[in-house]
């Protein structure tokens, strides 16, 4: 130990102990403010990793749902044709029987949109 006393902040005696205890203080603010800023840095760091991480896996989807549709869409048209093609066989065979069937669907259509 020194041979002069040291008040309860660290300063010597005879000095003003609320200078000692603002500096005290001000360091511990200072110190606050820069663990603060750390933290905050880190979490900014963290979210934008997060988000990065999202992006990517939202276009890994949205390329797996395209792939989807397409294959989907294709489907359907592959479908049409075929509908189409047997529908013009049909007709081609047995017209009568095609264009009752026509006038068929077309009343009973018109009917249920007339309501």
């Amino acid at each position: 130990m020194s041979d002069l006393p040291n008040d309860t902040f660290g300063a010597a005696p005879g000095s003003d102990p609320f200078a000692a205890a603002k500096a005290s203080a001000l360091k511990a603010a200072e110190e606050l403010r820069a663990a603060a800023a750390a933290k905050a840095e880190e979490f900014r760091s963290v979210a934008e990793n997060q988000a990065q991480h999202f992006k990517e896996a939202a276009g890994e989807k949205a390329a797996e749902f395209k792939d989807y549709a397409g294959k989907a869409w294709d489907g359907a048209r592959t479908q049409a044709k075929d509908f189409t093609a047997e529908a013009e066989k049909f007709a081609r065979e047995k017209p009568l029987q095609a264009l009752l069937t026509a006038f068929g669907v077309g009343f009973v259509l018109g009917a249920i949109f007339k309501r």
